[in-house]
């Protein structure tokens, strides 16, 4: 004990060894000044924090100005998508020539989208010229200009015709035809029966069905055989098998086939009419 307190004195008066509170000071002095930054150091620190926070606003702004943009609009439904197209665009006039139209509001989309009623127009205004009776609602079945109209204008026969008048004639015994049944004859006659079979016969391969895409360019041939001028035009006819084959499968069996080729025949002889 001696030797080390001896040892302390000489070297505390030699200036070598601090005494217990020099050296308490001086580690107080550097842990401060260790751990403490200067007003300069503070100044640099806080113009470095703001900096930070700066570019973490901007950036996290840039983020959520990224996630804005990168949602995904919202994918509109699949159509019928014929149908909603259709719905959406520009009317047509009947005539591929920009020509007139007979049935006053009447147009190639109507015809497209309802022809149930493009019919009821045309063919209600050729009813109205057909002379006395026609503004009451009925002829007689001996009326020229139905007779010529309807030969003109579907698949029936003119040999057959008489017939065919008959069968449409009304319960309460007289011999007329109202506007109703006359435009049911023309639905009904839009093309021979044994046509449809004959060109589906020669299409399919095992006599109940046909490839999808052998549906539609036999319907392209079909049309053609119809007779009478093409007032659809080839551009339109690609709408009108576009819409007729919207739910069609990978193949058609003969009853669908049937249902297209009568579409198709009615909506070429409505045009036809209209534009007349």
């Amino acid at each position: 004990f001696f030797c080390s307190d001896r040892r302390h004195q000489i070297s505390t008066r030699l200036g070598y060894w601090p005494g217990p509170a020099v050296r308490s000071s001086q580690h107080s002095t550097m842990g401060n000044t260790c751990c403490t930054p200067g007003a300069e150091d503070a100044e640099a620190n806080g113009m470095a924090n703001g900096a930070a926070g700066a570019a973490k606003q901007q950036n996290n702004s840039m983020s959520k100005t990224a996630e804005t943009r990168s949602v995904p609009a919202t994918a509109a439904p699949p159509a019928a998508k014929a149908k909603a197209a259709l719905a959406g665009a520009v009317q047509q006039p009947l005539s591929p020539a920009g020509g007139s139209r007979a049935a006053g509001a009447l147009d190639f989309q109507m015809v497209l989208l309802d022809l149930d009623q493009a019919e009821q127009l045309a063919y209600g205004t050729a009813f109205a010229a057909f002379g006395s009776g026609a503004e009451s609602g009925s002829v007689q079945l001996d009326c020229q200009p139905l007779r010529d109209f309807v030969a003109a204008n579907s698949a029936c026969p003119y040999e057959e015709l008489d017939v065919e008048l008959l069968r449409r004639v009304g319960q309460d015994g007289e011999m007329k035809i109202t506007l109703a049944a006359f435009i049911q004859m023309l639905r009904d006659n839009a093309v021979a029966e044994g046509k449809v079979l004959e060109r589906f016969l020669g299409l399919s391969s095992n006599v109940e069905t046909i490839d999808s895409q052998e549906c539609r360019s036999g319907l392209l041939m079909f049309k053609d055989e119809l007779g009478g001028p093409d007032s659809v035009g080839e551009g339109r006819w690609e709408q009108v098998f576009d819409m007729e084959m919207s739910d069609a499968g990978a193949v058609v069996s003969m009853e669908a086939w049937t249902g297209y080729c009568k579409t198709v025949a009615r909506i070429a002889r409505v045009v036809h009419v209209a534009k007349a």
